[in-house]
């Protein structure tokens, strides 16, 4: 789930179909999109479409609750609902589900469209079957706009999570600083004063790298990846992250996630999902809680991030800037 962060005029089909990459930052496949108005706090959110011989009684139901749940909790007056990828007949059957959710929660859906990538059906229209109206929409303004601006950079989701992938000569050189650098045989820090040590050190390093715009080089790379395998340590780092250094931080921890041998990947990956958020871009959130779930499925902080995310609860419920030595012992000489 993702706040709507713009405000887009759309007069047509086409208008709704080239708004959805625009607002996820890749083009959906597969999915079902919703945008949501007149909630407390508008917002657009997308699910994977479910395959029609999928479409259990229990898929039914997740489908409802993932979407409309958000949508009943933030009193969201009309959806539009979006279907997009190739089976029709998949995309019929859930918009009857949501379609029921919506009637029985007095949300009106304003239009729900099936568009294959080269023609759109409305799904409402008593004219079915209908062979649909061709549609093109990667030069519309929307697209191109978001194409310059960098806010459309991927083609699609698994784009999107692939450019979080290892980058592999990077890992193998912070590997060798993780060697070289003794850290192999330091045990992690659990007496107040020692982590408030370490923290301290994140800290500055953090901040001074993200300001500057600067990746960190392999020896403190190595070392931050290392001590912010400590949760307190690691808070360090999140306390800064905030809605104004947002963006910046999502490239520092970005890099940082692609850099990391994979047992050291959950807290990187963790503060760019904690990022990502604060910037007000779900998807590239969720890729990175999906990356940190592949290698510690319960790690709290993703835990608690995907829980907000779920409930599309906006950006500015987080102030960051928090103590996060509060309650460890200080530091002398």
């Amino acid at each position: 789930m993702t706040t709507t962060p713009a405000t887009l005029t759309v007069r047509s089909p086409e208008d709704l179909l080239a708004i959805a990459p625009v607002l996820l930052g890749f083009w959906p496949e597969d999915s079902v999109v919703m945008m949501t108005f007149g909630a407390d706090r508008p917002f657009h959110a997308r699910v994977d479409l479910p395959p029609l011989d999928a479409q259990t009684l229990v898929v039914r139901r997740e489908l409802d609750e993932l979407l409309l749940g958000p949508a009943r909790r933030h009193h969201a007056q009309q959806v539009v609902l979006l279907y997009f990828g190739a089976d029709r007949a998949a995309a019929m059957a859930a918009h009857r589900v949501l379609r029921r959710g919506c009637r029985r929660s007095g949300i009106a859906v304003v239009a729900g469209l099936f568009a294959d990538g080269e023609r759109w059906v409305d799904l409402d229209s008593p004219a079915r079957p209908s062979p649909g109206t061709p549609y093109d929409v990667s030069a519309h303004p929307f697209v191109v706009e978001a194409l310059v601006s960098g806010r459309l950079s991927h083609r699609s989701r698994a784009d999107l999570a692939a450019s979080l992938d290892p980058d592999l000569p990077a890992v193998t050189r912070v590997q060798r600083a993780l060697v070289s650098g003794g850290f192999a045989d330091e045990d992690m820090p659990t007496d107040g004063r020692a982590i408030r040590r370490k923290g301290r050190w994140v800290e500055r390093h953090v901040a001074e790298l993200v300001a500057a715009g600067a990746e960190p080089s392999d020896d403190v790379a190595a070392r931050l990846l290392w001590v912010m395998q400590a949760t307190r340590v690691r808070d360090a780092a999140w306390s800064l992250i905030t809605r104004r250094t947002a963006e910046a931080h999502v490239r520092f921890w970005s890099d940082l996630v692609r850099r990391a041998p994979t047992p050291l990947v959950p807290a990187p990956a963790a503060l760019l999902a904690w990022a990502a958020w604060q910037a007000g871009d779900g998807a590239k959130a969720w890729v990175a809680l999906d990356r940190c779930g592949e290698v510690a499925p319960d790690y709290a902080m993703a835990a608690y991030l995907g829980s907000l995310l779920q409930q599309a609860v906006p950006p500015d419920f987080w102030e960051g800037g928090f103590d996060w030595s509060l309650g460890l012992g200080s530091v002398h000489g």
